[in-house]
C-alpha cells in the first residue's frame, strides 16, 4: 500500500514550487514523477530502519509527528510539521486545520482508556480497535504529504505495544485500503476491520 499520487486540493500554503503541484524539497527536484520515486526510496529506507526499533513514543500527536519527521527528514524541510492548510482529495475534505489537534486528542484519550491496546489477544477485537484508530487518523490527515506511511508505522508500533500481534500491510492492496478508508471516514469500520484482521500476524 502506498500513498495516493494524485495531487491534493488545498486552500493557501506555499509548500509547492510556483505554478506546480510539486512540493518544495531538499533535493530541489521539480519533476513530480522523479520526486515521488526519490521520496519513496528515501522514506522506505527510513521506514525499514524504524521498524527495527521499539515503540518510540506515547501515541500522542507529537509521536506521530516524530514518526513523520524521521521518515521524511531527507526530503522535506517541513517533515514532522502539521499542515497549515485545509486539504481535500476528490470530493472528500479532510479534517480542517483548526480541529486537528483536538480531534487527535480525542483519539489519544480513547487509546489511553483502552490501555493503548496492551495485552489484547483476540484477533477480531484487536482488528476492530486498530480499524477505528486508523480510520480516524486518516480523516485527520495531519501532514501535507506522507500520511499513509506515517499512519502505518504508528499502527505497527501500536501492535508492538500490544505484545501479541504484528501487522503487515503488504497483505492489503491499494484499492482495498482506499475503499476501507472511505467507509471508515463515515464511521463504517467493517471493511477496515476485515482488512486489518487479514494483515495481523
Amino acid at each position: 500500500m502506498k500513498d495516493m499520487v494524485y495531487a491534493y486540493e488545498y486552500n493557501g500554503g506555499d509548500l509547492c514550487y510556483p505554478g506546480t503541484n510539486v512540493l518544495r524539497n531538499k533535493l530541489d527536484i521539480h519533476d513530480l514523477e522523479e520526486l515521488l520515486r526519490v521520496e519513496k526510496e528515501m522514506s522506505m529506507a527510513r521506514y525499514f530502519d524504524l521498524s527495527t526499533q521499539g515503540v518510540t513514543g506515547d501515541f500522542s500527536m507529537g509521536h506521530l509527528c516524530a514518526i513523520h519527521r524521521y521518515l521524511f527528514q531527507d526530503v522535506y524541510e517541513w517533515a514532522g510539521e502539521l499542515r497549515r492548510e485545509d486539504i481535500s482529495k476528490g470530493t472528500f475534505r479532510f479534517c480542517p486545520v483548526m480541529y486537528m489537534e483536538k480531534t487527535f486528542g480525542d483519539i489519544h484519550r480513547w487509546l489511553e482508556a483502552n490501555h493503548f491496546l496492551v495485552g489484547i489477544e483476540d484477533r477480531e477485537v484487536m482488528a476492530s480497535k486498530l480499524a477505528y484508530v486508523l480510520g480516524e487518523i486518516n480523516v485527520i490527515h495531519p501532514f501535507r504529504e506522507g500520511n499513509g506511511r506515517s499512519q502505518r508505522m504508528y499502527m505497527e508500533q501500536l501492535c508492538k505495544n500490544n505484545g501479541n500481534f504484528e501487522i503487515n500491510f503488504a497483505k492489503a492492496s491499494n484499492d482495498e485500503m482506499l475503499e476501507a478508508s472511505m467507509y471508515a471516514a463515515v464511521c463504517e469500520y467493517d471493511k477496515m476491520t476485515a482488512l486489518i484482521a487479514r494483515c495481523l500476524q
